[in-house]
């Protein structure tokens, strides 16, 4: 298991605009200690400010993809308030993954647990193993889903559904994630990196404003109203018009056409 700070989280080099950021605690099934979490808030934060990179895959390390907190780290700092804890360690990583003006694809091989499913739930797309699973095994010890689990469950699946899932902590198969619409792709356990890479692929394929303006104006319509959606689309549209981009595409779909 890595000790050094600098290698619990492993960044791959950066090809074709994609960036690569691994989990790397494969004899723990990337359960996330304090060491861990602070190396996996400071490497995203410094992708989203990387302009070479334009999609970025998350993903664990071995087997799974994130057992949750270190419990055996949680209960040495029982008296810390979980809501520094969140704070500290977990909440910048996952603020970023939706903020970031790149798109975020979570690759999931076998478990995602607790702070995990979190992680999960902030990317702009999953692709699952066939034997991948996210559980909510949070109530199994007394507490609650946290990370911004809740507000994803409930708008993305309804009360009845989320609730279930927080209250009875049962595993939510790939393919059941695949139904509820919290996985894009599921696929043989060997292929789930494959697969993230070829939708990593498409995604640098397009304008990287309108990619990144579509991902603001998806992750801002679940706070604000119908009105305050339209007219953050004519907005962003508005950017998006004058630009470069937009220029050169438009060009080349008039060229494709004449042909």
């Amino acid at each position: 298991m890595p000790d050094n700070p600098s290698e619990l989280i492993s960044l791959s080099a950066i090809e074709n605009g994609i960036v690569e950021v691994a989990i790397n605690r494969p004899d723990v099934r990337n359960a996330l200690n304090e060491p861990t979490a602070l190396a996996l808030n400071e490497a995203l934060a410094n992708v989203a400010q990387d302009d070479r990179v334009r999609c970025v895959i998350i993903y664990g390390s071995g087997s799974a993809f994130c057992a949750g907190a270190d419990l055996a780290e949680f209960e040495k700092a029982a008296s810390q308030p979980a809501s520094e804890r969140l704070e500290t360690l977990f909440l910048p990583a996952l603020r970023t993954l939706m903020t970031m003006e790149k798109p975020v694809i979570a690759a999931v091989s076998g478990a995602a647990a607790g702070i995990g499913v979190s992680y999960v739930l902030a990317s702009d797309m999953v692709v699952m193993g066939r034997s991948a699973y996210l559980k909510l095994a949070f109530i199994n010890i007394g507490l609650i889903p946290d990370g911004g689990a809740c507000w994803h469950l409930v708008r993305q699946l309804g009360h009845a559904q989320a609730f279930e899932m927080a209250a009875l902590a049962t595993p939510i198969t790939a393919e059941r994630c695949m139904a509820l619409g919290l996985a894009n792709r599921v696929v043989e356990d060997d292929q789930v990196l494959v697969q993230a890479r070829a939708l990593a692929q498409a995604l640098v394929g397009q304008s990287p404003q309108a990619l990144s303006a579509t991902k603001r104006a998806l992750r801002e319509a679940a706070q604000h109203s119908l009105g305050d959606t339209m007219k953050l689309e004519g907005e962003l549209q508005d950017q998006c018009k004058a630009s470069d981009d937009f220029q050169t595409r438009v060009a080349a779909f008039r060229q494709s056409r004449r042909k």
